[in-house]
């Protein structure tokens, strides 16, 4: 009977919707992160951002194509189109945020590029550090109260970035772990064509080499109130692309100080074992049932003299 009761406990932890406290971890790490993610799981979804005229012909998906920890990874694709942009997205969803920038304390992913071929007379852009050195892009969401209002920008992530100025092409043909919790983020406002510009500077695209780059620790110093939340994020290819691209993302990893374990280690998977997790009025019944279990097996024993 106590380990019925410990059984029914459990449940009922698990209906008020605070999850069980797991142990932190110290520091991202690569690893086969646990959090299985199926094709059509909602809690991602895909952003292709037809601008203008539905000229995108980009594509993401969970496939089997690559696999990276378990049968499968994301899959994403540019044509060739300026336009092409296939981003997969997920969201802290009714929770509204899941913590503040200045106290992330883990933010990596792992990435592929296919191997490619340039032709003699490739055109100067397939040529350039900002296409040679080009992974695939995380970008952080952030919600920002300025003036009594909300205001949405995304902190992006590209390797090109972080280079030193020397030309470093990426590593392809194989996956590469990327911790990207000190690295540089360039910042884009949602619902227009507004970037951050050095110094802080909001306005319109200038070039690459003009938008300000700091770490998440850095726009928060700069450019954020303290209060400065992450409500989402975006792993994915293109915007402004020049050429093809083929790669593959898997194991997107989130953590902030102050939180037991990781709000994101989600792992891309094909055929992976699907978790759900049962909805409070289920529970409440599996939770009927074990005491009623428990009661007929009372009621049994109390009989059993008499037969």
């Amino acid at each position: 009977m106590n380990a019925l009761f410990r059984v029914i406990g459990a449940l009922a932890l698990m209906g008020t919707g605070f999850p069980p406290a797991v142990e932190a971890q110290a520091s991202c790490v690569q690893r086969n992160t646990p959090t299985i993610i199926q094709p059509g799981d909602p809690r991602w979804m895909l952003d292709l951002n037809t601008y203008p005229d539905d000229l995108n012909n980009a594509t993401g998906a969970i496939t089997s194509s690559n696999p990276r920890s378990g049968t499968g990874s994301l899959e994403l694709t540019t044509s060739g189109s300026l336009f092409d942009w296939a981003f997969f997205q997920r969201t802290a969803g009714d929770a509204g945020a899941w913590g503040l920038l200045s106290e992330v304390n883990c933010l990596a992913f792992e990435w592929y590029r296919e191997p490619y071929l340039l032709a003699g007379n490739a055109s100067p852009d397939l040529l350039a550090e900002t296409w040679l050195e080009q992974t695939p892009a995380v970008r952080v969401l952030v919600r920002d109260l300025v003036d009594n209002s909300w205001l949405v920008s995304h902190l992006v992530w590209e390797g090109w970035y972080n280079s030193t100025g020397v030309l470093s092409p990426t590593s392809n043909g194989s996956w590469n772990f990327e911790d990207l919790t000190e690295q540089l983020f360039w910042r884009h406002f949602e619902g227009g064509l507004t970037y951050t510009n050095s110094g802080c500077f909001n306005g319109s695209f200038i070039g690459s080499s003009a938008l300000q780059t700091y770490s998440l620790s850095g726009w928060i110093q700069d450019c954020y109130s303290p209060n400065a939340q992450v409500f989402g994020l975006m792993v994915g290819v293109g915007s402004m692309w020049p050429g093809e691209y083929h790669g593959w993302v898997d194991n997107v990893q989130l953590a902030f100080d102050g939180q037991d374990g990781f709000v994101l280690e989600d792992n891309f998977d094909f055929a992976g074992p699907q978790t759900t997790v049962p909805e409070p009025a289920t529970l409440a019944l599996v939770a009927t049932g074990l005491l009623g279990l428990a009661a007929a097996g009372a009621y049994k024993r109390r009989k059993k003299p008499d037969a």
